[in-house]
């Protein structure tokens, strides 16, 4: 890796440690609550945090091209509050003394996947340029298994893996896309962490179902 990739995963990883700490301050708080009102119909949820999704990547991405930096700061607090609610909402479910264990766990085996889809990309080589495109397919998937799931909740469960896979499909292509063009240090870095962050929260509701349980 050059510097400007360097640059690029410190600025990711600056913004994932901002947003797991805004999701253990609103986990204490009453804004936890709207996940479980906004996904007591999972589809709904789906919908309503995907489009904070989508929106602040558009936001930010828009605003990095434009050289806008109030667009470009509005789309990635979007992306924070976004992730932050979700995240705060599945933290919400344990008690707080077991916020840091919880985020730790979660924060470990996140960070192997990407490690695990940075050497995929950098030790074979190959073009992932499709992946994006895979990724999109499988959130299509998601929404189509969430939407029947919502009445026939067994179907979650495929919903879940199928989101998961899709992050990760698109943190292999969000790597893939730095490697490409490692100048656009910002754009690169706001990939990145939307991506791991989406890996993050799901890998995070295992980990609270885990220790809720025990």
């Amino acid at each position: 890796m050059n510097s400007d990739e360097l640059k690029s995963i410190g600025l990711s990883t600056g913004l994932i440690l901002i947003n797991v700490a805004l999701m253990a301050v609103i986990a204490v708080t009453p804004l936890s609550k709207i996940t479980n009102l906004l996904f007591s119909v999972p589809i709904i949820g789906m919908v309503i945090f995907g489009a904070g999704l989508t929106g602040g990547r558009w936001l930010a991405k828009k605003g990095i091209k434009k050289d806008n930096t109030g667009l470009a700061t509005a789309g990635t607090g979007l992306l924070q509050i976004t992730y932050g609610v979700f995240g705060g909402g599945i933290l919400a479910l344990l008690p707080a003394n077991l916020f840091p264990l919880a985020l730790g766990l979660t924060a470990v085996i996140t960070t192997a996947v990407a490690v695990g889809a940075t050497l995929l990309v950098y030790l074979t080589g190959r073009s992932f340029r499709s992946w994006g495109k895979y990724s999109n397919y499988l959130f299509m998937a998601a929404l189509g298994s969430g939407l029947v799931g919502s009445f026939f909740p067994p179907l979650m469960l495929l919903t879940f893996i199928l989101v998961l896979i899709g992050f990760i499909v698109y943190l292999v292509y969000e790597i893939w896309r730095m490697k490409q063009r490692p100048g656009r240090v910002v754009m690169n870095g706001i990939g990145i962490y939307i991506a791991y962050m989406g890996v993050f929260v799901e890998i995070l509701q295992i980990i609270v179902r885990m220790l809720a349980e025990e």
